[in-house]
């Protein structure tokens, strides 16, 4: 049935299929084949064994990187965001895939000045004043060089690798056909929901390939720390930028981890760790969109003390809804309060009809009484993958943008802890968090509120015999379904009394504010 559906996408990409299947079969992931229902791209559709006079030197994991390295680019993206994820993989596959940093071979100058032609219409001793041709770093989308424009200002050109678009759009659309089989052949994957993932890392890779619209990012996060003056994001000369080809100010500075003798430079590690991870923690929590890539080779320490961001191709987008949730539990689990936690995780994330509220919270309430958040070997990615152990045991599917997400606030906690082994992540999350609560839910910003929420009320009142109306009929036509699940029913009786007093305040108060929202919209509008 399957087969028949997909025997196009197999026609259109066959030679990617077999070579994909192949570098498997080179590393002798066997059994990786199987899962990935890559068999029938093999010679009889048989796997060959391994040798068994043949000593492996290496483990599973560590050929499996080998084996992402060598596919390129999708792939590599593909296994840096699955490195923080030890609900999907184990630990031993995440700690090798984590080592994916996109340090390829460079290509040679012949090839990066033919795309530079192909863009400017010019050789390059004719656009820049001087091109260093020995890159400076090298990934797997493109690589990026050193050079001096004709006013001899300084500036790094990012140039993509020739085919680079194509063999992307090639192997998405494999990744994503291959997640659409697993999730067709076992029930378990449905719990990710693999092609959405694969869509939401799609979405990314193909961001990050458009250099134009990479500049305005870069530009975007410019604005948004204009007011702080030891931020620096670089310029973008647009008249030498385009979709292929990006040049930025060059930022003269240390990588952040690469600082040697810092206390002797006047440098406090300490406060260091605090104000970089600070960065991502207002990004995610103050903006929309953030720096989805915070390896450490994209923050340099200037001698000026600024610390100066570079790499804005990947990046990650969050709604005020997403954020309140967030904060609800991060603000849950700081306070230890599981059944705040629960309901955050129940409102972020999709709710299966076979969920028990009651067993989310003791399975919650036991993972909070195993990892005190004063432990020094507390790790977000670590403590993080056992909370979504428990998301997937209780058949709640998170958005899929929750991995960026959770990929990029593991990496600000890495690189806070790389400055100070002792720097608490948790500790500047609760500032913020603290702040965000505070913000949302001052007099001021309810009273701002306040209009929005009378018109929403003055709405939903005329629309509500409606929708009784409907429910009614759809009673009388035996069409209404209610299911109910009645484990652990002693404890919801036990919180009914509380919930129903909570009930009626609630609606006191909210008459109360409907009132005083409709006095004031009379007197506003002088009726």
């Amino acid at each position: 049935m399957a087969m028949g559906r997909n025997t196009p996408k197999h026609g259109r990409h066959l030679a990617r299929y077999r070579e994909i299947t192949m570098v498997l079969v080179n590393h002798r992931l066997g059994e990786l084949i199987k899962l990935l229902d890559l068999t029938r791209f093999l010679p009889f559709h048989w796997v060959p064994p391994g040798n068994p006079l043949h000593r492996e030197t290496r483990t599973t994991s560590e050929r499996t990187l080998m084996a992402i390295e060598e596919l390129g680019t999708t792939f590599i993206k593909v296994g840096q965001i699955l490195s923080t994820r030890t609900d999907i993989l184990p630990s031993e596959y995440t700690e090798e895939l984590s080592k994916l940093q996109n340090s390829l071979p460079p290509l040679p100058f012949s090839t990066i000045e033919e795309v530079i032609i192909q863009e400017f219409g010019k050789p390059v001793n004719e656009v820049f004043a001087s091109f260093e041709k020995t890159p400076i770093g090298v990934a797997s989308i493109g690589q990026a060089h050193i050079a001096t424009l004709t006013d001899g200002t300084d500036v790094v050109i990012k140039v993509q690798k020739p085919g680079v678009q194509e063999q992307v759009e090639e192997d998405l659309e494999i990744l994503h056909h291959i997640a659409e089989n697993a999730a067709e052949r076992s029930e378990n994957t449905g719990q990710y929901d693999f092609p959405r993932i694969i869509d939401e890392i799609s979405e990314a890779l193909k961001a990050e390939m458009d250099y134009v619209r990479e500049g305005h990012i870069a530009e975007h996060f410019a604005i948004f720390f204009k007011d702080d003056p030891n931020i620096h994001i670089p310029k973008i000369y647009w008249q030498y930028t385009t979709p292929r080809v990006i040049t930025l100010e060059r930022i003269k500075g240390i990588g952040i981890l690469n600082l040697q003798n810092t206390t002797e430079n006047g440098v406090d590690r300490q406060q260091l760790a605090k104000r970089v991870a600070s960065i991502w923690i207002r990004m995610i929590f103050e903006d929309m969109i953030f720096h989805a890539d915070p390896h450490p080779g994209n923050v340099l320490l200037e001698p000026d003390g600024r610390i100066g961001l570079v790499d804005f191709g990947m990046n990650g987008v969050l709604d005020d809804e997403m954020r309140d949730h967030l904060a609800m539990a991060i603000k849950a689990i700081l306070g230890r309060d599981a059944d705040m936690l629960a309901d955050s995780l129940v409102d972020l994330g999709v709710v299966s009809d076979k969920i028990s509220r009651s067993n989310l919270r003791a399975d919650l309430k036991h993972l909070m009484g195993h990892y005190p958040l004063d432990m020094p070997e507390l790790r977000l990615t670590s403590n993080v993958g056992e909370l979504f152990t428990v998301i997937q045991r209780n058949r709640i599917i998170l958005p899929a943008n929750t991995f960026l997400l959770l990929k990029t606030l593991a990496m600000a906690q890495s690189l806070g802890r790389g400055l100070d082994t002792n720097y608490n992540f948790f500790e500047s999350l609760q500032v913020c968090v603290n702040k965000l609560f505070k913000e949302r839910y001052s007099l001021s910003a309810v009273l701002h509120r306040l209009p929005s929420a009378a018109l929403d009320m003055i709405l939903l009142g005329i629309d509500l015999p409606k929708q009784l109306l409907r429910i009614v009929r759809s009673i009388e036509r035996g069409n209404l379904n209610v299911k109910t699940d009645v484990s652990g029913l002693e404890v919801h009786l036990e919180h009914l009394e509380r919930l129903v007093n909570r009930m009626v305040l609630g609606l006191l108060v909210s008459a109360l504010i409907l009132a005083a929202a409709l006095i004031f919209l009379a007197f506003h509008r002088g009726l």
